[in-house]
């Protein structure tokens, strides 16, 4: 925003100009607002619920443990019947397996002359064992599967349990991360934020109050062929005070009571003087030598009196050549307000005649510092011009220290006409008058 005052810019259309690094100083702060929103809010609204419903031990998560835990209680007894049926199985599997391979040597024993009846006696009867095996692991593994078919409604009401559990915590899970997208997208929503239709209101307000005629003529007071002059005029030499001090020159050198020398110094005696022109225009001439050369000639013509001095008339003021022309300078000044600081006020022009009053110091008449100025009190910048304003409502009580201040009361709605200056001060209208008023003590009104 300084850097802003450095442009070309000036007048109402360097406020309008400003307006767009306000635009974007309040569309930051709105952005800001809502990275403090997620920060704060949801971030904050994660954490708590994260807090109540996942508790963290050294290893893992309780409630994750828990579930896990019920799973393998739910599943044990199912478990052992399982393995029970399946060592049953294998048993079964594998004295099917011995008695075929008993009959197939039996078979094969019959056909051969070269055994002999004990050896195929020995074959039947192992044989007539293995069915016997085939039978019992029939019996035992039939047996092991309905124990299990028994046990598994029971195996499936525990797991059910466990897992409608789960399932619950599940479904509490997936319902606030829906509500914390809810929140993030009520964050991230800038649009249903009254504030910002409020900045972009106020931008086009603050463009819309730009003038050129106004500027145009700010411009011509300060700069231009309205400005105010400053002439030369003869100056009497005066004698110069010096104090003289031994030492260093600073507080603790200056001796109690300083000596005062009187000197007068003829600077430019042995300097040629110049005579006048013969023409008729010497009033107009133009002394062409350098800068010292006018301060010296000055000076010498001061004390011979017989030199003329012709300069063309200028906007900057004389320099002060000595301590006793200090006092002889006219300036006008805008006398302070007792109110709260600001430089807007009645329109009254600031226009200085002469030196300022400071030594070997000159006004520059287009020095970038200059205040603004309206010119005459005619053109009084808190003239009602009819154009609509922003509504604002009060915060404070405020008591018009000056008859260009607005009084009002807290609660009170009126208009905002200008935004707020580098003194804090706004213009506005209130009851058909317009006048200034402290920025900090209103606020806008959403519309």
């Amino acid at each position: 925003m300084q850097n802003a005052c450095l442009g070309p810019e000036y007048g109402t259309t360097e406020a309008a100009w400003k307006g767009i690094l306000t635009e974007a100083d309040r569309l930051s702060d709105l952005h800001l607002k809502v990275k403090d929103n997620l920060c704060t809010d949801v971030m904050h609204q994660i954490k708590v619920w994260q807090k109540d419903n996942y508790h963290k031990t050294m290893m893992h998560i309780k409630e994750r443990k828990e579930m896990e835990d019920q799973f393998k209680k739910a599943q044990k007894p199912w478990a052992k019947h399982l393995t029970k049926v399946e060592k049953c199985k294998a048993d079964y599997h594998a004295a099917c397996k011995t008695e075929r391979s008993a009959a197939n040597q039996e078979r094969n024993a019959s056909s051969d002359s070269s055994l002999s009846n004990d050896q195929l006696k020995k074959m039947q009867d192992r044989t007539a064992r293995t069915k016997d095996e085939v039978s019992k692991c029939r019996e035992r593994y039939e047996q092991a599967l309905q124990e299990i078919n028994k046990y598994n409604p029971v195996y499936i009401e525990d797991m059910t349990s466990v897992f409608i559990k789960c399932q619950e915590m599940e479904e509490t899970r997936l319902r606030f991360f829906k509500n914390v997208l809810f929140s993030i997208h009520k964050c991230l929503n800038i649009s249903e934020d009254p504030s910002l239709p409020q900045i972009y209101k106020e931008f086009h307000h603050t463009v819309n109050n730009a003038d050129h005629l106004k500027d145009l003529k700010w411009w011509s007071n300060n700069h231009g062929v309205n400005m105010g002059m400053s002439w030369p005029t003869f100056v009497e030499y005066t004698e110069e005070f010096r104090d003289i001090a031994k030492g260093i020159k600073s507080k603790e050198a200056l001796p109690a009571a300083p000596i005062t020398l009187i000197h007068q110094r003829p600077v430019a005696e042995d300097l040629h003087e110049y005579p006048p022109p013969a023409s008729n225009n010497t009033k107009n001439s133009i002394n062409r030598t350098s800068a010292s050369l006018s301060i010296s000639n000055s000076n010498s013509n001061a004390n011979n009196g017989n030199a003329q001095r012709a300069t063309t008339p200028s906007q900057e003021s004389p320099k002060s050549e000595s301590a006793s022309m200090k006092n002889s300078s006219d300036t006008a000044t805008t006398p302070p307000r007792t109110s709260p600081a600001r430089t807007v006020g009645g329109g009254a022009a600031v226009v200085t005649n002469g030196t300022n009053g400071k030594a070997n110091d000159s006004q520059n008449p287009f020095d970038e510092e200059e205040e603004w100025d309206e010119g005459d009190g005619a053109d009084n910048i808190l003239v009602d011009n009819g154009e609509p304003g922003v509504p604002v409502k009060a915060l404070y009580d405020y008591e018009g220290a000056e008859s260009d201040e607005l009084t009002f009361k807290m609660g009170d709605v009126f208009e905002k006409l200008e935004d707020e200056d580098e003194q804090g001060w706004c213009k506005g209208r209130k009851d058909g008058r317009v006048g200034l008023y402290p920025a900090n003590y209103v606020e806008a009104i959403a519309t």
